[in-house]
Formats: structure tokens, C-alpha cells, sequence
């Protein structure tokens, strides 16, 4: 029998959610010259994370991404599918191209997340945060793994540029 009595509706309502694990396509992208631009003109910096959002926003939901938060002038992407994340930032780097100061770096890794109070967090989100330094600006940087995801994929031409030392991480 079922104790329907206030407090034990309150136990069951307040029991932690589980753990939602996932693999994931996640990117990071950064505004490269953010930071002077921010402390020459703080009104043209805050207007360019205003354009960055409203141009970002719907090429990321046309490529089934999920926009999970704003850090800085960066962000935190998801994707379903490898393919998805790399066609999504080539899209970006298309869309952006032509927009005064909004020159994006761009950095993909595919891996294990934990989704959590509408984040994700995890060893292989904090990979995908230390490839985007190495992006050219207005370039896409991927891992191996990434490349590995996409290379049967002829629509894709990737280099090769070396095996950089990820800050903590093995």
C-alpha cells in the first residue's frame, strides 16, 4: 500500500534525480580579441554577444544542436552526432565571416557527458574546452576522436597539426 500522506509525497519529490549520461559531440567556441575589444568599447562588446546569440542560435537548433550555456563571450554546445557538430561549425564560420569582430575559434571533441541542471559536465567537456585554443581563427579545431567520427564523411578535409599538450588533461 501506498502512503500518500504529505511528507511522503515531499520524500519522493525530493529524491535526486539520477545521473543522465550521454555521448555527446561538444563544442566550445570563443570570440578571438574579446577581451581588448571589451575594455576599448564596452557597449560594441556587449552588442557583439548580442549578434553572436542571434546568428549562433538558429544555425546550432538547424543542426540539432543544444545550446547549453554562455561562458564570456564562449559557448557550450552539444550534438547528437559527430557530423552534426562539424557541419553546425562549418555553418558558424560561414555565417560569421563577414561580421566585424566576431572572428570565432572553434574546438569539437566527442566523449562521455553527464547532463545536469540543464548543463554537462565531465573529463571529456573539459578536452573539448582545451582544443578550442588551437582553432585558427575562424577555423574549426577537432580531436581525434572527431576525426575518426567523421572521416568516412568525403564532404570533410581535415590536416593534421599535431598532438598539443591539453592543459589537466591526460
Amino acid at each position: 500500500m501506498l502512503d500518500d500522506s504529505p511528507k511522503s509525497r515531499q520524500t519522493i519529490l525530493n529524491y535526486p534525480m539520477p545521473i543522465e549520461r550521454k555521448l555527446a559531440a561538444i563544442m566550445f567556441t570563443d570570440i578571438a580579441g574579446y577581451t581588448a575589444l571589451s575594455a576599448k568599447d564596452s557597449t560594441k562588446s556587449s552588442e557583439l554577444l548580442k549578434t553572436q546569440r542571434e546568428t549562433l542560435k538558429p544555425i546550432v537548433e538547424k543542426h540539432g544542436g543544444s545550446w547549453m550555456k554562455e561562458i564570456g563571450d564562449g559557448l557550450l554546445l552539444t550534438f547528437d552526432s559527430a557530423t552534426s557538430a562539424v557541419e553546425c561549425s562549418i555553418a558558424i564560420q560561414v555565417a560569421t565571416k563577414d561580421i566585424e569582430d566576431l572572428n570565432l575559434r572553434i574546438g569539437i571533441h566527442e566523449g562521455e557527458v553527464i547532463k545536469q541542471d540543464g548543463d554537462v559536465i565531465g573529463d571529456d567537456v573539459n578536452v573539448a574546452s582545451r582544443i578550442e585554443p588551437f582553432s585558427a581563427v575562424g577555423g574549426v579545431a577537432i580531436s581525434q576522436k572527431i576525426q575518426q567520427a567523421i572521416s568516412s564523411n568525403q564532404e570533410f578535409e581535415t590536416k593534421y597539426i599535431g598532438k598539443p599538450k591539453l592543459k589537466g588533461v591526460a
